[in-house]
């Protein structure tokens, strides 16, 4: 089963606590980023100033994740910036917002991740906590997540976007994110920064039932209501991507795909069509919504799927690597685990 523990202290000792666990994991990889520190000293001293004026919370985190893998505090910087250190992903969410009844889902999509590499986090603050599907390769936040404010989030790369490395990392800004006590809160801090790649955010606050999309490509954010059926795979919603040879076709499918699926349902639905939806699979990559990562070795995979129902109260995990469903409730307690066919 996926590791599933929980972290506290301060922000440091929170990345101290992760670096220990993924240490194995990236004991095997930093030597890796380590080479390639030298090329990008500069901007990783730069990374570093910022987050010490911008975000000192995420620059604590991200050095104990360091000293707890007893790896290079550079390297570290690196690989938390997969826009620089290379690596992207594809999700695909869905949403159904009806007389009050808000449902949320989304397949989490990576290449070869292998279990030791990601685990579900529950960071635990004074006034609350964020419980996460946390990467080694990642902070938390650009996946999904949910915390004891009542909001729920996922994340999606935009494809066919510009790159502007000058800015932080939209992988260490949704690490700040999650921890919003509002969707006020999550606007105004989007408002107020420029990142480094284009990206989705999609937001559920579970005690109003209100959902949202923020768009946030580099400087620019677009707040999108959800008040009925919702399909959101790799793509702008608000323009054309700056070159759409850059969209891959397997994303404009699960686009598509989820799009025809969500429309046809009715008004009694629930979050397991939701997860149906996510879960389909066509003759080939490319017309697969639900991409096994067992049948598309080296291809962006669906690694889990994340569903929040929020009448219910409750938060589901089903792990694509190990074939487990972990259904957690409001305050992040495993309350049912079993196996799940896919």
């Amino acid at each position: 089963m996926i590791k599933i523990f929980e972290v506290g202290g301060s922000h440091y000792d929170m990345g101290l606590a992760i670096g220990r666990q993924f240490k194995h994991y990236l004991d095997g990889v930093m030597p890796i980023v380590c080479a390639r520190v030298p090329k990008y000293r500069e901007r990783i001293c730069a990374l570093q100033e910022q987050l010490r004026r911008s975000m000192p919370n995420c620059l604590d985190e991200i050095l104990g994740r360091a000293d707890g893998a007893e790896t290079s505090r550079e390297a570290m910087l690196l690989y938390m910036f997969p826009e620089i250190c290379g690596g992207v992903h594809g999700c695909t969410t869905v949403a159904y917002n009806k007389g009050g009844r808000a449902l949320f889902a989304h397949n989490e999509d990576d290449v070869d991740f292998v279990g030791e590499d990601v685990a579900l986090v529950k960071y635990n603050y004074e006034d609350g906590f964020v419980f996460a599907y946390t990467m080694a390769s990642r902070m938390a936040g650009s996946a999904f997540a949910f915390n004891s404010y009542g909001l729920a989030f996922s994340s999606n790369h935009i494809f066919g976007g510009r790159l502007q490395c000058e800015n932080i990392s939209r992988f260490i800004v949704l690490r700040d994110i999650i921890n919003s006590k509002s969707v006020e809160e999550v606007e105004r801090k989007l408002s107020s920064i420029e990142v480094a790649s284009p990206f989705s955010l999609n937001v559920l606050d579970v005690r109003t039932a209100e959902m949202c999309n923020f768009e946030k490509d580099i400087v620019e954010l677009t707040k999108t209501p959800i008040r009925d059926r919702y399909a959101r795979s790799n793509h702008f919603l608000t323009r054309e991507p700056l070159c759409a040879a850059d969209v891959p076709v397997s994303s404009v499918f699960r686009r598509d795909k989820t799009a025809e699926s969500i429309s046809a349902l009715g008004d009694d639905a629930s979050i397991d069509d939701l997860v149906r939806a996510l879960e389909y699979e066509g003759d080939s990559f490319d017309t697969s919504v639900y991409e096994d990562r067992l049948k598309y070795p080296g291809k962006l995979c669906t690694v889990a799927t994340f569903a929040v129902d929020g009448a219910a109260g409750t938060y589901a995990v089903y792990d694509r690597i190990y074939g487990d469903k972990l259904v957690f409730d409001a305050d992040a307690n495993l309350v049912l685990a079993e196996h799940c066919a896919k």
